[in-house]
């Protein structure tokens, strides 16, 4: 089906976008021991995750568009050095400090591989060959994310919790010699250097992220909070009108005059907030309703990533024959059914129950999940010029990245709202709402899939012949 070629640029680029989407979540589960090294503070736990956040969300859209200016393979080979760099360094931390500084590093190579590695995965296979290729990415892209606390748990369950950093040097090193050698050169449209767009843009970004995760811990009405938020507001404001006044824009925002463009970033936004909302709060159900240790909650959250790593590819093939709005809808669809059945279920029966009630709504999830990674990647990339890849390709990870942000946030406050949490039952009863909020945030996705109308001539002869 692919050239040796194109097979071993796939390897390259997945190898490390699974390397930097598994460094999301895989420390979670080794922070008591991270804790216990270093007589960590609550706040130095909270900062070990929340540093590679702010750094990955905030340069996604730069990296990207720095890609199509100095070079593709460039920009993603600069980041695999950066990211395993960040990985050395927090393997030999030896403070807080140097632990989250050492996360930001990882964050920001992080950045330039997810968006990039896209780019180049979609400009190297054919109109017939793409989607297939990036329903192979985004089986990459979901598993890495989803099993960073198996993976964490089976390393922390027999080894040093720096373990779970040094893994990635060997798997960073090795894409960086075989990239070097195997990854073709390829740019966009080259335009003028936007140094001030770029920092209007990264401290916008930055400032709703930061707010959006402190938002629970310090209080919706706080005076830091409300400045982030509204401070990030204000700059990306002028970041727009600043864009607007330019002949060369940094962001062409003409790109949204595209139905199909903007109502798939819109719903990709929506599904990571849902979706993200939804599994963060059902790891802590597994482990603080149901009594499992991080590592039985892990292995017994594979028939969800299970699902999605075997659904993603499949997705790449249906859409296709089917189109991308027909099985991004069934997609959503599923992860909407999949939390409802969540919620109601708990509802019903309490939290005393096995996991086998849980199974067939966790399959459902991850097959929803592995049907709409693929069509909003693939949508969005046929919906724009060449020139424009790495743009879109950064713009869709950026508002997904803001979304699962956000997803969580929201998903905490409702969980939080009403009496404080003191036994596994009243977990059961403030997860329900949290729940449908999040199949809410699905809902409101497939909203934005269904407003995309008729066909939409594109760039590519697939785009223009595939079916809505």
């Amino acid at each position: 089906m692919f050239t040796a070629s194109r097979v071993k640029l796939l390897v390259v680029t997945c190898a490390a976008l699974f390397m930097a989407m598994l460094d999301n979540l895989v420390i979670g589960v080794a922070l008591p021991s991270i804790q216990e090294s270093f007589h960590a503070s609550m706040s130095d736990l909270e900062w070990f995750m929340n540093a590679y956040t702010l750094a990955f969300a905030v340069l996604l859209i730069p990296f990207s568009v720095l890609g199509e200016r100095l070079g593709r393979k460039r920009m993603f080979l600069a980041g695999i050095v950066i990211f395993t760099l960040g990985s050395a360094l927090s393997g030999i931390s030896e403070s807080s400090i140097q632990l989250i500084l050492s996360r930001a590093l990882q964050g920001v190579g992080g950045a330039a591989i997810v968006p990039l590695s896209l780019t180049l995965v979609n400009s190297a296979f054919p109109p017939d060959k793409r989607a297939a290729a990036l329903g192979i990415w985004s089986g990459i892209s979901g598993l890495g994310l989803s099993i960073g606390p198996l993976v964490g748990g089976l390393i922390v369950n027999g080894a040093p919790w720096q373990l779970i950093f040094w893994v990635n040097v060997p798997v960073g090193i090795l894409a960086f010699i075989f990239g070097m050698k195997w990854l073709p050169e390829a740019r966009g449209a080259r335009r003028p250097f936007d140094p001030l767009g770029i920092l209007l843009l990264g401290g916008g970004l930055f400032g709703i992220v930061f707010g959006l995760e402190r938002g629970n811990g310090d209080g919706w009405g706080s005076a830091t909070v409300l400045s982030f938020l509204i401070g990030g507001a204000v700059l990306l404001g002028l970041f727009y009108l600043w864009e607007r006044s330019r002949k060369q824009p940094f962001i062409r925002f003409e790109l949204f005059r595209s139905s199909k463009y903007t109502s798939l970033v819109i719903a990709g936004f929506w599904m990571n907030a849902g979706i993200f909302c939804a599994i963060f709060l059902l790891t802590l159900f597994l482990q603080q309703a149901q009594g499992y240790s991080a590592l039985e909650a892990g292995v017994r959250e594979m028939a969800w990533t299970g699902c999605t790593m075997l659904a993603a590819p499949l997705a790449g093939l249906a859409v296709g024959k089917f189109g991308t709005r027909t099985v991004l809808t069934a997609g959503l669809l599923l992860q909407t059914g999949a939390l409802l059945g969540f919620g109601l279920e708990i509802l019903a029966m309490g939290v005393d129950f096995s996991f086998g009630y849980l199974l067939p709504f966790m399959m459902m999830a991850g097959a929803g999940m592995g049907l709409s990674f693929t069509p909003i990647s693939h949508g969005i990339l046929s919906s724009v010029p060449e020139s424009a890849e790495g743009e879109a390709s950064g713009m869709s990870n950026a508002m997904r990245e803001l979304g699962g942000v956000f997803g969580i946030a929201i998903g905490g406050l409702v969980f939080q709202s009403g009496a404080a949490v003191q036994s596994p039952a009243d977990f059961g009863d403030h997860i329900v709402p949290a729940l449908f909020t999040g199949a809410a945030m699905i809902a409101i996705s497939l909203l934005s899939v269904l407003a995309i109308r008729g066909r939409q001539a594109g760039r590519r002869a697939l785009a223009a012949n595939e079916p809505a």
